[in-house]
C-alpha cells in the first residue's frame, strides 16, 4: 500500500510541476507585452529626464488654453482636456511616439493616460502632480 501512495504523490507532484511550467512561459509571454506598452505616472525629475532622453517624445498640455498662457512646460503643445472632439485631437498625435502628458495637478492627465491606453498608444507617461508640481521643483 506503502508503494501506491508513493506511485501516486509522484504522479500529481508530476502533474503539478508540469502546470507551472506552463503558467510561467504564460506570465513571461504576458509581461513581454507589458514591457512593450508603458503607461506610467512619474514624478517631476522623471519626467524632466524622459523628456531629455527620448528625442521624438510629444509633450501635452492638457489644461484650458488660459491655463496654458499662464505657464507651461517648454515645448509642449495645449489640447483642451474639455474640448468636444479632445479624442480626436489625440487621436491624431503619433501612436508609435511616447506621448509626455500633464495638466493642473494629475486629473485630468491620469483620465488621458487613460484614453492613451484604450486608444492604441504604445508609450505614454503622466506627470504627477501636474504643472503645479512642476513649478514648484523647477
Amino acid at each position: 500500500m506503502t508503494k501506491r501512495y508513493f506511485s501516486y504523490f509522484s504522479f500529481v507532484l508530476i502533474v503539478l510541476f508540469s502546470g507551472c511550467t506552463d503558467s510561467v512561459s504564460k506570465k513571461s509571454t504576458s509581461e513581454r507585452s507589458i514591457s512593450t506598452n508603458q503607461f506610467q505616472k512619474i514624478k517631476v525629475e522623471a519626467f524632466a529626464a524622459k523628456i531629455q532622453a527620448l528625442p521624438n517624445e510629444q509633450l501635452v498640455d492638457v489644461r484650458t488654453p488660459q491655463e496654458f498662457k499662464a505657464g507651461a512646460i517648454q515645448d509642449a503643445v495645449n489640447l483642451n482636456f474639455y474640448d468636444k472632439d479632445f479624442k480626436q485631437q489625440l487621436d491624431k498625435l503619433d501612436k508609435s511616439k511616447p506621448v509626455m502628458v500633464y495638466c493642473k495637478s494629475g486629473g485630468r492627465s491620469g483620465k488621458t493616460l487613460d484614453m492613451l491606453k484604450g486608444m492604441g498608444f504604445t508609450e505614454a507617461y503622466d506627470l504627477i502632480g501636474g504643472y503645479t508640481q512642476w513649478s514648484a521643483v523647477r
